[in-house]
């Protein structure tokens, strides 16, 4: 069968097609069977699988011994970039003959890359290594793909060393039938396989794709059909694109009765008492509006879009130009704890023009005239409207999962502990507010019953995990958080502090805790230091921010933190490596557990806007496992951040607006015209 195979891989190699759907191989990457093809998830997915195939090289000869649960998730972080996580738990049919329970038990990471280089004539390549990292590894491969079609027909030939699964020459064929139907066939240079792909077709859905993958081993008689479910989604919504214009017109009837000109602009009291009037009606709170000569100056405090500070922005001009504002420039101030925190301005003509009359040129207009900048209260400024709808006292009920998650351990496949976070959040005053977290376990593995669990130490009581008094002062580009109170067992004092200009951010982070009280054989309460300096960088390029810390952490182990995330929409996908007393890496998942406008009232209850989900291994132990060690490099009293509550994500700079004009259009045509 091999010759055959080999001589048609070589014949198709040298065609041409466009079309196909590239879905997950069983092995994790963009691929056919179990081989990679030269194509790559498209950016801004990620795809999902489950599979039952027993791929270990160690027990090829008696595999139907065995079963197995194979998940996979592949992202599209960069174009031409993909990189997945596996998780393989591989067992005996027969548990007593096995005395761990389990063969196989794994955590591995992939990625593959594209070469971007393409020609008519030319097939796409690609490079990639599975597997990455680690002393102990039972899917390792380091290979290169070529890929190239024609009509109906794809195939891929590669090269692939240090793998006992995949070493060598390698190939396969994929015959597109249907477009949701592809014929496959592969030697993955030991072996060779014939599988069908099913999917959705490309117009069923917006939303997601899926896909069914089936595969028949024609070299083994024992055990020949495996079974893989995908299904591919976007990673986050796209608030921003081009497409979204297509829907939205601007509704000159229903605001021909507000439309107001006048030449004296400091006499226009009307509209702006009418822009104060729907600005409360909306939510937004510590209002100050005023004018200088052809500007509009507005300052507010938002507590009610909370996916991101640009649906604030785009909702407060797009009032402006509802209202017809007879001004030319704005003037806008983003507050929070009843503090001015960066001040924005720019052209209104231009935005108006992109509002009412979309083009490449209006667009490029108003992105120049965009600036953002450290606030400086000018003594010209004549402010009408100071301090509508305070902030004072109302409570902000913040609801969220909390979870411990053990992934792919020695002692079970998935462990976790869910509980219930209510996090209650008061601004007392101009700069205080105060944070109530309390956490509520309630569902759990059997791996974390707190009776006999091996997992037991980790399950941790219903609690009141913090009380902080929270003190913020802001001076220019500074910005500067004081805490104090409890945490956890401790008493608790935290120090922030920030600078930003432009793209850069750099902090520091101060802990000092304190046992509330001590062990009959302790001298004095057991006590921790926390110093951490972090900078970070935000690019536009590709919306990625990419951070770096150094310090010591809440565990007082000493190291640093390397960071990227990507963001798409309000989604975050990020990857990082960590070292102290132990090395990690890991992948991490930001996502909005709240509607992306929550209501006003005294008693505001939402979810998290930015919740964090991360999965983590120990890399290059010495005993050549990756041994559970949850740990290090942890932090502490996060609730109440500068980043978070004050810079919308580190992102309050005058390039991520300019590359997000189009979500403060979208944002008006989704909440002012209804």
């Amino acid at each position: 069968m091999q010759k055959p195979l080999y001589s048609l891989l070589l014949t198709t190699i040298l065609l041409q097609a466009d079309g196909f759907y590239n879905s997950q191989s069983f092995q994790g990457f963009t691929g056919i069977i179990n081989t990679p093809n030269a194509e790559v998830l498209e950016e801004g997915k990620t795809e999902l699988q489950i599979s039952n195939q027993v791929d270990s090289e160690r027990v090829r000869d008696r595999r139907d011994e065995y079963r197995a649960d194979q998940y996979m998730i592949n992202f599209g972080i960069l174009p031409n970039f993909e990189f997945g996580g596996r998780l393989s738990n591989i067992e005996h049919k027969d548990e007593k003959r096995y005395w761990r329970g389990f063969l196989i038990r794994d955590l591995s990471a992939s990625f593959k890359y594209q070469i971007p280089f393409y020609h008519e004539y030319l097939p796409k390549v690609a490079i990639g290594i599975q597997d990455l990292g680690g002393q102990v590894d039972f899917y390792d491969a380091k290979y290169i793909v070529a890929s190239k079609g024609y009509a109906f027909l794809r195939g891929s030939i590669g090269y692939s060393i240090d793998s006992d699964r995949m070493d060598g020459i390698f190939g396969g064929i994929e015959a597109q039938a249907t477009d949701w139907v592809t014929l496959l066939a592969e030697y993955d240079s030991k072996e060779s396989h014939l599988g069908l792909r099913i999917n959705t077709p490309n117009n069923l859905s917006d939303y997601f794709n899926l896909s069914f993958l089936a595969k028949a081993n024609i070299d083994d008689d024992k055990q020949r059909f495996n079974f893989a479910l995908n299904l591919k989604i976007d990673i986050g919504d796209n608030h921003h694109s081009k497409r979204i214009i297509k829907n939205q017109t601007f509704n000159t009837e229903k605001t021909a009765s507000l439309l107001v000109s006048s030449e004296d602009t400091t006499k226009t009291i009307f509209p702006i008492n009418t822009l104060k009037e729907k600005l409360v009606h909306f939510g937004f709170e510590n209002i100050d509006i005023g004018n200088r000569g052809n500007i509009i100056y507005v300052a507010y405090e938002n507590n009610i879009l909370d996916h991101n500070e640009l649906d604030a922005l785009g909702v407060i001009l797009g009032y402006m130009v509802e209202l017809d504002m007879p001004y030319k420039k704005f003037e806008i101030v983003i507050k929070r704890s009843n503090q001015k925190v960066k001040q924005i301005s720019g052209s209104l003509s231009a935005y108006k023009d992109i509002i009412k009359d979309f083009t490449p040129f209006s667009l490029r207009d108003f992105k120049n005239s965009i600036e953002v900048d450290a606030v400086i209260d000018n003594d010209q400024t004549n402010i009408s409207i100071k301090g509508a709808n305070s902030s004072y006292l109302k409570t902000r009920l913040e609801l969220y999962p909390g979870l411990k998650s053990f992934v792919g351990t020695e002692i079970g496949t998935y462990d976790y502990l869910l509980s219930a976070r209510v996090y209650l959040l008061w601004n007392l005053y101009k700069g205080f507010d105060l944070g109530v977290l309390y956490d509520f376990p309630f569902m759990w593995s059997n791996d974390l019953n707190k009776e006999d669990g091996g997992y037991k130490q980790y399950h941790g009581p219903s609690e009141i995990k913090s009380i902080l008094l929270h003190r913020s002062d802001i001076f220019g580009n500074f910005i500067n958080i004081a805490s104090i109170g409890t945490h956890g067992d401790n008493w608790a004092g935290f120090e922030s502090l920030a600078y930003t200009m432009g793209n850069h951010t750099l902090s520091a982070k101060l802990g000092y805790l304190e046992a509330r009280e001590k062990e009959y054989w302790q001298i004095r309460p057991e006590r921790k230091r926390i110093y951490l300096g972090t900078y970070s960088y935000y690019s536009n390029q590709f919306d990625t921010l990419a951070e770096y810390t150094y310090g010591q952490f809440y565990n007082q182990d000493y190291g640093f933190e390397v960071k990227a995330k990507r963001y798409f929409g309000d989604v975050a996908i990020g990857l990082f490596y960590q070292q102290t007393d132990e090395k990690y890496v890991g992948i991490s998942l930001d996502i909005p557990l709240t509607p992306r406008k929550v209501a006003d009232s005294y008693l505001q209850i939402k979810g998290k806007s930015d919740y964090n989900y991360q999965v983590r291994t120990t890399v290059d132990d010495q005993d050549g496992a990756n041994t559970l060690k949850p740990a290090g490099v942890l932090r502490a009293g996060r609730e109440f951040d500068i980043e978070r509550r004050f810079l919308n994500k580190n992102r309050l700079n005058s390039d991520y607006i300019k590359k997000h004009i189009l979500r403060l259009r979208d944002s008006y045509f989704k909440y002012v015209i209804k």
